[in-house]
């Protein structure tokens, strides 16, 4: 039944990039045990994979609404929270209430499902889990332990808000498809790690994974780096030289920075992605390729495409699974759990007893703008853990806010703030290398006596620092 209703739905779709949306969703739902729908704006069920249609067996597949397929009602509800995805284009998704009976259909989470013409036009479903779960109590301890277990961790991710639950359920769903993913987040915000987590958790994840950073490449070594090149294709290939596609066969390549490319460089990459085949710089012998593509960018590229700067077919080639990484603005719930892993990590690496933070710093570390996201955050700590000497972390440095220089600044200004913090960092080690005498400290920093004096009172460094 299924079947025959995912093979006749997806034609609906007039619209190709929709169609390859509702294609892509089809493959790696398909062998899910977790319930999985679209729906279009009237509430007609586009798609629902063998799971989801377990639920009823007496409706006609192709007329049937959402809530006579999934609640078993004749009416439609009375609310329901994936309307919001029709009627504000800007939200990237909506949950049911965590409290309460929740859906009648079980709706657990919705995404909006873009078409080429920008607006939304269906809706991706993630239910609750099935009736059946509860019918097997030891099924039901083992979900409810592995989601405790993944609660606040997804591979390398972190994160308990509710954006972040959001994002490790989209990264599962779309870790086994074979489709295209498009990441878009601020600087800073782990879209590599993203890609990273969506590799690992794929049937790819045996296979190598490939980061390619399109923005530091001119388009020239991008070409040649990305597909290879034959011997004398160019002054200096002394010899023919295989390309990262082809290292990353059967696994993975990331194209960070996607919307740094040229014209040109999209018009080779699209027909890279198009045909499943490159050719060498220089080559003429096309070279068959089974790559997963990830792409990422900091970017607006709908933007780009409508100012005709980015290529809109391969926009859509690239972005038939995208993914939202949300700013740390977004997700200071978070803040303590990252603070806490950070220092951590940076305690075992550069080999210092591990530090205490207490509630104190954890509130100022929370109520502080990021500006440069989790990366920001991650080097601010590893500074922290590298100057203090004692058992406490302390936040000695200006914590960042929107009027700060990182935040909001010309470049000079931003160079004297990490000289002085650098600058400041030095004089505690050195004060810490003597054991709090200025004199040595002083030579040892090769300043005068003085110099330091009026250092410690401009830094406000106390011995205890």
């Amino acid at each position: 039944m299924a079947g025959s209703q995912s093979d006749s739905t997806t034609g609906v779709f007039s619209d190709p990039i929709l169609a390859a949306r509702v294609e892509a969703i089809k493959q790696l739902a398909g062998g899910l045990s977790d319930r999985v729908a679209v729906m279009d704006r009237t509430l007609n069920v586009v798609y629902a994979n063998e799971t989801a249609w377990t639920t009823r067996h007496e409706l006609p597949v192709h007329q049937a609404k959402c809530y006579e397929a999934f609640a078993r009602q004749s009416d439609p509800c009375g609310t329901c929270p994936a309307v919001k995805v029709f009627d504000a284009p800007e939200v990237q998704s909506v949950s049911c209430a965590a409290e309460g009976n929740g859906t009648a259909c079980g709706m657990h989470q919705a995404f909006p499902l873009i078409g080429q013409d920008g607006r939304v036009a269906s809706v991706l479903v993630l239910f609750k889990p099935s009736r059946d779960a509860a019918r097997h109590p030891d099924a039901g301890e083992s979900s409810r332990a592995d989601q405790a277990a993944s609660r606040e961790r997804l591979g390398g991710i972190l994160g308990r808000s509710a954006p972040m639950r959001q994002l490790f359920e989209m990264v599962r769903l779309v870790a086994d498809s074979q489709a295209t993913v498009l990441i878009h987040g601020e600087s800073g915000t782990g879209k590599e790690l993203v890609a990273k987590t969506i590799h690992r958790l794929s049937d790819r994840r045996e296979k190598p994974f490939v980061v390619v950073d399109c923005g530091s490449l001119p388009e020239t070594l991008l070409e040649s780096e990305l597909f290879g090149h034959m011997k004398g294709a160019f002054t200096g290939a002394t010899v023919q030289k295989r390309g990262l596609f082809e290292e990353a066969d059967g696994g993975t390549i990331f194209l960070d920075e996607i919307a740094d490319t040229t014209a040109t460089f999209q018009a080779k990459l699209l027909r890279a992605l198009q045909e499943g085949e490159i050719k060498r710089v220089g080559g003429t012998q096309p070279i068959k390729i089974d790559v997963r593509v990830i792409s990422a960018t900091n970017k607006d590229l709908c933007e780009l495409v409508k100012a005709r700067t980015f290529r809109q077919d391969l926009y859509y080639r690239l972005a038939v699974l995208p993914i939202h990484l949300p700013p740390l603005r977004e997700r200071k719930d978070d803040i303590p759990l990252l603070v806490r892993q950070f220092v951590a990590d940076s305690c075992a690496r550069h080999r210092q007893p591990t530090r205490q933070v207490s509630e104190e710093v954890l509130h100022a570390l929370s109520e502080a703008d990021w500006p440069g996201n989790v990366r920001e955050l991650q080097h601010y700590i590893e500074r922290a853990v590298v100057t203090t000497t004692g058992e406490w972390l302390t936040c000695a440095d200006k914590l960042p806010t929107r009027g700060s220089p990182s935040a909001d600044s010309d470049l000079r200004s931003v160079g004297r703030s990490a000289a002085k913090e650098a600058e400041r960092a030095r004089i505690i080690q050195a004060l810490g290398q003597t054991s709090g005498n200025r004199v040595r400290a002083a030579k040892l920093l090769k300043i005068s006596r003085a110099s330091l004096y009026l250092k410690l009172r401009e830094y406000q460094i106390k011995e205890t620092d």
